[in-house]
């Protein structure tokens, strides 16, 4: 399992409100790995703070462990509080909608997911010059209010490897979107009862394998090498 770990909170809808915080990792498939869940009152620097120290109990603090979030001050601040050694960066997908919502240039986007994409910086510097040349503002935000290092792959201090975006937090908020109108046991019975789910639906799968890679990575893996087969190195 890769160290990054993407968080992200959700308001629920029942008679005490409150909000969802989740913490969630990517396993060998591909597939969402949640790591903890926490309701706390409001989501504010002390919930994140509390969900957070509870979060590095299961996972420690290391130089090679990235953690993936919104760019909401109270959660910069819970993790530079908590975890001394990783590394936070913002999701893309927010910085894009803050873009949008802010410069109104939805037509660069496609330099902007470029910039945020590239492996080499030679390549992300000019992506960012078709971006300033066309909205020097933009390009002024990027680099001075959110920073190089927090949205693009190749100026981040740690690995985050593929993972730009919280989308995989969505996507678990998605699957609760009918049971955050439930009381607090009744949302966490129905969560237990999904993550056994899954997790006994993966292990059958785990099982069943021959190769020693999982089906996804197979699928990707196979058709590359025999593609390669007839390469020679130079």
């Amino acid at each position: 399992m890769r160290k990054v770990v993407r968080i992200d909170g959700t308001f629920l809808k029942g008679q005490y409100c409150g909000v969802l915080l989740v913490a969630t990792a990517q396993d060998g498939n591909g597939q969402c790995y949640p790591l903890a869940w926490g309701i706390v009152d409001f989501e504010n620097e002390d919930a994140w703070t509390w969900f957070l120290t509870q979060l590095k109990e299961i996972i420690g603090d290391t130089d090679e462990l990235a953690l993936i979030s919104d760019r909401a001050p109270s959660i910069k601040k819970a993790i530079s509080t908590v975890f001394e050694k990783a590394h936070h960066g913002a999701c893309a997908w927010h910085v894009a909608q803050n873009i949008k919502n802010k410069f109104k240039c939805a037509d660069i986007m496609g330099s902007y997911w470029s910039a945020v994409n590239a492996y080499r910086c030679e390549d992300f510097a000019a992506y960012m010059i078709e971006i300033s040349n066309r909205y020097p503002r933009v390009a002024e935000y990027l680099e001075n209010e959110v920073g190089f290092e927090k949205w693009s792959r190749c100026h981040y201090p740690g690995l985050r490897y593929n993972i730009t975006t919280t989308n995989m937090v969505e996507s678990l908020n998605s699957m609760l979107v009918n049971a955050r109108d439930f009381p607090y046991v009744a949302l966490l019975d129905i969560i237990q009862e999904k993550m056994s789910k899954w997790w006994n639906d993966r292990r059958i799968v785990g099982m069943a394998l021959t190769t020693p890679l999982t089906p996804s990575r197979e699928s990707q893996l196979r058709p590359r090498f025999a593609q390669s087969n007839g390469w020679h190195t130079l």
